[in-house]
């Protein structure tokens, strides 16, 4: 951390930052710790919010203030969020990593050809009423187009994307549900 701080040029706001460092650590630690649940994460997230402090250095007056304590405390706050978000998503198998075995192949696409499947696959994914769902799937599976590719075409963020494939996909997974559905009744009539 000292490293970090000596980074630091310009000799008063050294100063402001240690000051805030001797003042707000261990309630900054305490906040960490508390939402990753780890030592050592909780360090990384107080380092985070070190140097995007010093990064806005400029903008903090007083060191012993509540408004200092309280900038100190949401940033160091959402910086352990979204490291726990992170870690969490990281956690989570992607649909595209999980292969169902073949046993479990819906009695529909049972007797079809891998060409078939892929077919009325595609002829759900035409039939959705979301037609931004649809897009985003034609552009993944269809095109096989990468979650930045898809960012850079439809001008949105890849956050934005993996959200929109994922509600997609359990779209796609409903509207094939219905279908497999309704073709069970058609059948049984």
């Amino acid at each position: 951390m000292l490293a970090v701080i000596m980074m630091v040029q310009d000799e008063q706001e050294r100063n402001k930052v240690e000051q805030i460092y001797n003042r707000y650590y261990s309630t900054m630690f305490y906040i960490a710790k508390g939402i990753l649940h780890d030592e050592h994460l909780a360090e990384d997230a107080v380092s985070e919010a070190f140097i995007r402090i010093i990064n806005n250095i400029d903008k903090i007056g007083k060191v012993d203030c509540y408004q200092t304590r309280g900038f100190v405390v949401i940033l160091v706050r959402n910086i352990s969020i979204d490291m726990l978000r992170r870690i969490k998503k990281e956690q989570i198998l992607s649909l595209d990593d999980v292969r169902e075995p073949v046993d479990n192949i819906d009695p529909v696409f049972e007797n079809a050809s891998i060409k078939d499947a892929c077919e009325k696959i595609i002829d759900c994914i035409n039939r959705m009423s979301n037609k931004n769902y649809a897009d985003i799937l034609h552009l993944k599976i269809g095109y096989g187009y990468s979650n930045e590719e898809i960012s850079e075409i439809l001008n949105i963020t890849t956050d934005n994307i993996k959200v929109r494939l994922s509600r997609a996909r359990k779209a796609l997974i409903k509207q094939m549900q219905t279908e497999v559905a309704s073709g069970a009744r058609k059948i049984s009539k």
